[in-house]
């Protein structure tokens, strides 16, 4: 019950965080290109904004996606092989692929961490650094966290009854 409900949280708030970055982001650049063409005057923060907003998007979008299975696996290989054998190779590359995510965690914390050390804000938001980049640990925490969901999965799921849909797709 509770990882089902911390399942549902995690997915509104990555969802959320991806749609309304990418919505502002497309909004911000849409009124400064108008701006710009149209009144001859633009918005200095808003290619700044932008940027940030886009790879916010994009980093939950991310992690999202491993929630739906949407990143996983090359399907064809898995799904031609043997369940026993697509089972321990789509293990193994599960385990690879949280493990490179538990690294962009560790790197992106301590990037975080050097930056808040800095006290550096950005020039034309003036947003701290590290507030910008703290996208990239939670984000991949939120991946990570997937990735173990279908880790576990994979692994409780019998040999004779392993299927790549099954264990990955989430709907």
């Amino acid at each position: 019950m509770f990882f089902e409900r911390l399942d549902r949280y995690l997915e509104i708030f990555s969802t959320t965080v991806m749609m309304v970055s990418m919505s502002l982001a497309t909004l911000v650049a849409f009124i400064n290109v108008v701006l710009r063409y149209g009144f001859n005057m633009s918005l200095s923060w808003a290619g700044e904004m932008t940027s940030y907003l886009f790879i916010w998007s994009a980093l939950f979008g991310a992690a999202y996606g491993f929630k739906i299975g949407m990143h996983l696996g090359v399907t064809i290989v898995i799904q031609k092989l043997q369940p026993k054998i697509a089972k321990i190779l789509l293990t193994f590359s599960l385990i690879i692929i949280v493990s490179y995510l538990i690294a962009l965690i560790v790197w992106g914390y301590n990037f975080c961490v050097f930056n808040f050390e800095l006290e550096q804000n950005s020039v034309d938001l003036n947003l701290p650094f590290w507030l910008i980049y703290s996208c990239v640990p939670v984000s991949m925490t939120i991946a990570s966290y997937q990735v173990i969901l279908k880790i576990i999965k994979t692994l409780k799921t019998p040999r004779d009854q392993f299927s790549y849909d099954m264990v990955m797709k989430e709907h």
